[in-house]
């Protein structure tokens, strides 16, 4: 689950910007403001695209797009993956013998919701020379389930035939999404990360967090503030200190859409208001490489997400994300989101290899 946020603050941030913002309201968000005021721990100085002063290329194994399309549409094989589903169960023995093969340790949270088994997987990468965890990785992360109905703005089944109800025990799941973009896309490329990190590890060390129970529950439940939604994250921002290998995360990055042919990526507005060093540097990044089509450095979306569990506890995470496609990025954002057209024949490996050097660029850069 993401909402789209809109707000007076929303268009001060775009004037501050020179850039577009998102317009328009879309059928249900009424949620509390973003926290503000997180200070960015990073303390690298913004650079702008096309500046000499760009790092040159870091030294590290290539990211392969093509691994990480086949690992997107492997996830996509097991089904739909929302909470109780059998492709739930099949996709986390998955991804638990993935990062087991490249983590330096693999850590489980495990707690339930309304009786559904809820599992984050999560990867401890130790510092390039190290053997003990930093106190203070960097944490990367996306979410793994799937939304169980289509309910999207574009759904062309959303309304027909029995109403979508949400009761004492969950959805009446009617057309559960395959999630090829709105999750196993940002799973994907940390899964082919990992598989960098296992070759050359960064200087840095590096938490990597596949959430679980973003995209089940409603959204419009408790006046919007949403219930059972962003539930791994939630989870992980209040529990990460019980897990003495995961430290206290220096900042974050979260992957979320990431894989639709279209992909563009606007700078989100709670990442640059907590962590705006990281997300200029992402940006920037991303120019150097020649990814300036996907990144678009000057026009900002608002999006509650995984991000802002992380944010509200005190870690300044960006999200990375294909807009919603609603004002300006109506036609531009993911019209596949939370539909039966979010397949992998709508993403494509381009798409994940933009995202991918990008990240992996940032990471290795990292000092």
């Amino acid at each position: 689950m993401k909402r789209r946020r809109t707000g007076g603050f929303l268009l001060s941030m775009m004037i501050a910007f020179g850039g577009a913002g998102c317009t328009g309201t879309p059928p249900v968000s009424s949620a509390q403001p973003l926290a503000v005021g997180v200070s960015d721990r990073t303390n690298t100085p913004e650079v702008k695209p096309g500046l000499s002063s760009v790092e040159k290329p870091a030294v590290h194994p290539k990211f392969d797009a093509d691994r990480a399309f086949a690992s997107l549409k492997k996830q996509c094989d097991f089904g739909p993956r929302y909470l109780g589903s059998a492709g739930h169960d099949k996709c986390l023995d998955y991804l638990k013998t993935e990062m087991k093969k490249y983590a330096d340790e693999t850590v489980l949270q495990e707690f339930k919701y309304r009786d559904f088994p809820v599992t984050n997987v999560c990867g401890v990468f130790y510092p390039d020379g190290k053997k003990a965890p930093s106190t203070a990785p960097i944490v990367l992360l996306a979410h793994w389930d799937t939304r169980p109905i289509a309910d999207g703005p574009r759904s062309t089944v959303a309304g027909k035939g029995a109403p979508y109800v949400y009761g004492a025990k969950g959805w009446n799941r009617l057309n559960p999404i395959l999630g090829a973009s709105d999750g196993a896309s940002g799973v994907a490329v940390l899964l082919e990360l990992a598989r960098l990190f296992k070759e050359k590890r960064p200087t840095v060390g590096v938490l990597i967090v596949l959430v679980d129970g973003e995209d089940y529950g409603d959204f419009r439940a408790k006046g919007g503030q949403g219930d059972g939604v962003l539930l791994g994250a939630e989870y992980f921002a209040k529990n990460y200190r019980k897990t003495p290998s995961f430290g206290v995360p220096f900042n974050g990055i979260l992957l979320d859409m990431v894989g639709g042919k279209n992909l563009i990526i606007a700078k989100e507005l709670g990442s640059q208001n907590a962590a705006p060093g990281m997300n200029d540097k992402i940006f920037s990044v991303a120019q150097s490489l020649q990814h300036n089509d996907v990144f678009l450095y000057d026009e900002i979306q608002e999006v509650e997400d995984d991000h802002t569990p992380l944010i509200r506890a005190g870690i300044p995470t960006v999200d990375l994300i294909h807009p919603l496609p609603y004002g300006n990025f109506e036609t531009r954002g993911y019209t596949q989101w939370h539909t039966l057209e979010d397949s992998p024949e709508n993403c494509s490996a381009a798409a994940l290899k933009a995202v991918g050097e990008t990240v992996a660029e940032v990471m290795y850069r990292e000092k």
